[in-house]
């Protein structure tokens, strides 16, 4: 079907990038490497589906002729991208043989015919709130990092959510830390409690579309997707299916030892301490608490390495070891000038928390230990 259309670049482009995050690279169906561009009157129309998650955004551009067509998701972005700052010229014929041009420049693209792209799932959620895109943004970033990478268990390689009434709160977890943040009084239009679980990587392409301003986003979910509709984009995606692990658990109601001490210089610590560990060998991080000092060690087959910082610590000493990554993970995505870290035995999880608890919400971090050699 015949599709043709005049824009300029930065509108063309606005429309493309948001799509780019749901077509796939590594499918043998071509439609799914591909953009479908469907033009109705003056809407542009450009949607991007991997059969698990899609994206589809729609912009206004000056129409010549109605119609539809799918080209190559990576060659049409590229072109878009690499075109002067002119307006584009786009015309497909009957046979699905696409011209671009702009300036003194002319494309000629193979696409495929719109039929061949799959049906899309209807965008339109049982159950929805609303809540600022900047905290959604927020809550994303300061846990994803915790999501499982592995297929193992496959409800880990998603995210949790918890909403009830105006609270929500996120997890995140592997089999070696857990990354839990809340946020009250930030969610509306809602009235009721539920909870799904969100694949990392449909969590990760909404991260990168996200924007740091008030502007609300709606979410909406069915039993088997979840829609997330901001101004003119909106992305979906299939909810993961099982039980998510009970990680109110995991979380200790009480600890032997609790240490107060300055984020910037423990992390700054640990980052010096890990350039002689050994990635081969998993070689741990060694953490010494003891009244009011903790030493940071490292001692690998390139030589030792010894740093200290101040603390205030109430309750035993304790040594305890730690994977170097999944401690900076932690600690660079903290954001208060102090921490609270809560121990018991060498063996189980550091809790790591704001010193003091913010009014508005709360994160929580756990990081499994690793067992040292003497």
């Amino acid at each position: 079907m015949a599709i043709k259309f005049l824009s300029d670049r930065k509108t063309l482009l606005s429309l493309i990038q948001p799509a780019l995050a749901a077509t796939s690279n590594k499918n043998t169906l071509p439609a799914l490497e591909g953009l479908l561009f469907r033009l109705e009157g003056s809407m542009l129309t450009v949607c991007g589906y991997d059969l698990e998650k899609g994206v589809r955004v729609q912009g206004t551009v000056h129409p010549i002729e109605d119609g539809a067509v799918i080209l190559n998701a990576q060659k049409v972005a590229a072109i878009i991208k690499n075109f002067p700052d002119y307006d584009i010229s786009f015309e497909a014929t009957e046979n699905n043989l696409v011209k671009i041009s702009c300036d003194q420049s002319d494309f000629m693209i193979h696409g495929l015919t719109a039929e061949a792209f799959p049906n899309m799932p209807d965008l339109g959620g049982d159950k929805s709130f609303c809540i600022s895109r900047s905290i959604l943004k927020e809550m994303i970033g300061s846990t994803i990092f915790a999501v499982s990478q592995t297929d193992i268990r496959p409800i880990l390689t998603g995210e949790f959510f918890r909403v009830s009434n105006r609270s929500l709160t996120v997890v995140a977890l592997d089999n070696y830390r857990m990354a839990l943040r809340e946020e009250k009084e930030c969610v509306f239009d809602n009235n009721g409690e539920f909870s799904f679980v969100v694949p990392g990587k449909a969590l990760n392409e909404l991260a990168r579309i996200l924007d740091d301003s008030d502007e609300m986003i709606r979410v909406e979910f069915t039993a088997k997707y979840v829609i997330f509709k901001m101004d003119n984009i909106i992305l979906f995606s299939r909810l993961l299916e099982g039980e998510f692990m009970d990680y109110q658990r995991a979380i200790p109601a009480q600890s032997k030892i609790t240490v107060h001490l300055n984020r910037e210089a423990f992390e700054n610590a640990v980052s010096r301490a890990s350039l002689l560990v050994d990635e081969k060998m998993k070689t741990p991080i060694r953490c010494t608490f003891t009244d009011g000092n903790l030493v940071v060690a490292c001692s690998t087959q390139y030589g030792k390495v010894n740093d200290s910082l101040q603390i205030e610590k109430e309750g035993d000493d304790i040594e305890i070891g730690f994977n170097h990554r999944y401690l900076l993970d932690v600690l660079h995505i903290c954001r208060d000038e102090r921490l609270k870290l809560s121990l018991s035995t060498p063996f189980m999880s550091m809790m790591v928390e704001a010193e003091k608890e913010p009014e508005t919400g709360k994160y929580i971090y756990l990081v499994l230990p690793l067992k040292l050699k003497d």
